[in-house]
């Protein structure tokens, strides 16, 4: 019994706590995802009813995986709190004046060649349609914005006994959701861009305002939105012994790091739909039109106009970039959840007691990528690549950088471009072109010096491609002066005498350009398992053309920290068995 016990106490913090950030394009399931998690009782599908395209989702070990962690999850599972940042947003909104939310909707409606302004007066009428069903939520609007937005202080004991915050939370989701059903009932788009924009300005000002745009950003407020969540997480954890508690949704990469840096419990979870799939979702749910789609993922991009926005704006893709765990979740049959059911059942389960399986073969191999992507030197973005055979065994691994015997990027400077001319380090054309230092000087001109104290330490390193682009202001993509992760682990089979590839696998931790697709095409790459599809037109132009096109899959998995903290126990299974029986 002592035994027993003393386990309990060693799995108690991971079983008492769980957080879970979800994040992912509009239309890919974070909503339906955080509906699943939030049921009392829940039954998983088992392998069998798992298929995509025709086939099993779940093959050969991994069907065994998966069947002892829908066992557990099913006699261990606990609904999830789910918090909705839509929520937040709507207390923030609704501290607005009439006229004033009148104003801010009219003023931050998207604008299309084809479609007029919404008039006032059909503004005026939602929000007065809103204000009579909503009585409730208006006449507490202060208490919920006490305990929520302007509070300082943890719930009293007398709040705790009472619930109050869940009898509260439950009036603003109610709220939410008739704005909602409101404005899209005058146009579908009308709630994604008001949420959006309130959610930019707050993150500027630290509330909503009609001239966010061109107010100054109070860099106060950077992190306003993710602390008032943050005390509904207290709130939540002091109410319930056992709190799981589920963030729908994040979109900032800021607000990821503010989780991350404060709970070793928190994981972000990307849920990731094929384009097409999710694409195809909006327009036959929610009436999108093409323009309105292109609008939506420029707006969701990351994207910025001023380095402030950078801080700001949403940014999806580097969201997704940061996911400790990634979920597929196909939307080519509107009511099949199956898929996201499952794998939801999957990391659940490891959430709440890590080690209980091992690793799948595609989270092995991406993890690989994923640690080899920390030896890039590039400045703007690290990526990782691994060439497996058929039965995924690694061939070959790469990383964004210059070729074997240049210094990367990372380790070199301004200053020492422009004043210490060593042939090791920088290029003849670095040393000699008069116009290329030139525009190199003009732009680091006020942060040459290396004791210049606004970097605090800092290297100050240098894109070449960028300042050798702005002479002639172009967007030459040849003059990077690294190879590119996937051609690199491909030049690293050629350099030390490796085996062929033909019929093998590609992992990257982003997607292949246009010409390393053309490079894996060429040597016979069966499949390419990516994480962020690619901008460009890599896979309409080369992969889905000809005789041998490979299959590319988007990877499902944990990868990263969320690799290690998911699959690594506290102690061998095997004592804990021994612990139980």
């Amino acid at each position: 019994m002592d035994n027993k016990k003393a386990l309990e106490e060693i799995l108690s913090e991971r079983n008492k706590f769980i957080l879970i950030g979800l994040t992912g394009r509009t239309g890919s399931g974070c909503t339906t995802a955080s509906n699943i998690l939030n049921k009392e009782k829940i039954n998983f599908p088992d392998p069998e009813q798992i298929r995509t395209n025709g086939k099993a989702f779940y093959e050969e070990l991994d069907v065994y995986r998966y069947t002892i962690l829908k066992k557990y999850a099913e006699a261990n599972w606990q609904s999830f709190f789910t918090i909705k940042v839509s929520d937040i947003i709507s207390i923030y909104l609704f501290q607005l004046s009439k006229t004033k939310l009148i104003e801010f909707i009219y003023y931050n409606q998207e604008k299309y060649d084809n479609k007029d302004k919404i008039p006032k007066e059909s503004i005026k009428n939602i929000v007065n349609k809103i204000k009579e069903k909503n009585k409730i939520f208006f006449n507490k609007i202060k208490e919920i914005s006490d305990i929520t937005i302007f509070s300082e202080k943890d719930l009293s004991s007398e709040q705790i006994k009472h619930q109050l915050f869940i009898r509260l939370a439950k009036l603003v989701r109610k709220l939410t959701r008739d704005f909602k059903q409101e404005l899209k009932c005058i146009d579908e788009t009308l709630y994604v861009s008001i949420y959006q924009a309130a959610g930019n300005s707050i993150r500027k000002l630290g509330k909503v305002d009609i001239n966010y745009k061109e107010a100054s950003f109070d860099t106060s407020k950077i992190f306003h939105l993710p602390e008032t969540l943050n005390r509904i997480i207290k709130a939540i954890r002091k109410i319930k012994d056992r709190a799981f508690i589920v963030i729908d949704a994040l979109r900032n990469p800021y607000e990821v790091s503010f989780f991350r840096d404060r709970y070793a419990a928190f994981k972000l979870v990307a849920v990731n739909a094929p384009d097409q799939d999710r694409k195809k979702y909006l327009q036959q749910v929610h009436k999108f039109n093409i323009d309105q789609l292109d609008k939506l993922d420029k707006n969701e991009s990351g994207q910025w106009k001023s380095l402030e926005d950078r801080f700001t704006v949403q940014n999806v893709k580097k969201c997704i970039e940061m996911s400790d765990i990634h979920i597929f979740n196909p939307r080519n049959e509107l009511k099949n959840h199956n898929i996201l059911a499952s794998q939801l059942a999957w990391y659940f389960s490891l959430m709440h007691h890590p080690g209980l399986v091992s690793p799948t073969s595609m989270e092995r191999s991406m993890q690989i990528a994923f640690s080899a992507k920390t030896n890039s030197g590039c400045i703007s973005r690290q990526v990782g690549a691994v060439i497996t055979d058929n039965e995924n065994s690694i061939k070959a691994v790469g990383w964004n950088d210059v070729p074997s015997g240049q210094v990367p990027c990372s380790l070199r400077s301004v200053y020492g471009a422009l004043n210490h001319f060593d042939e090791r380090i920088y290029s003849h054309y670095e040393r000699n072109n008069s116009e290329f230092r030139k525009a190199l000087e003009e732009k680091y001109k006020e942060n040459i010096e290396p004791k210049n104290n606004s970097l605090r330490g800092r290297n100050l390193s240098y894109c070449f491609k960028e300042i050798k682009n702005s002479i002639k202001e172009e967007n030459n993509q040849v003059h990077t002066r690294a190879l590119h992760a996937e051609e690199n682990a491909f030049l690293q089979l050629t350099k030390y005498g490796g085996i062929g590839i033909q019929g093998g696998k590609l992992y990257t931790t982003a997607s292949p350009c246009e010409l390393c697709a053309k490079k894996a095409y060429q040597l016979g790459i069966k499949e390419i398992i990516f994480i962020d599809p690619y901008p460009g037109i890599a896979k309409e132009h080369i992969l889905q053309n000809g005789k041998y096109p490979p299959t590319l899959t988007q990877f499902h998995g944990a990868v990263g920290r969320g690799y290690h903290q998911l699959y690594e126990s506290a102690l061998s299974y095997k004592d804990e068995l021994k612990f139980l029986l």
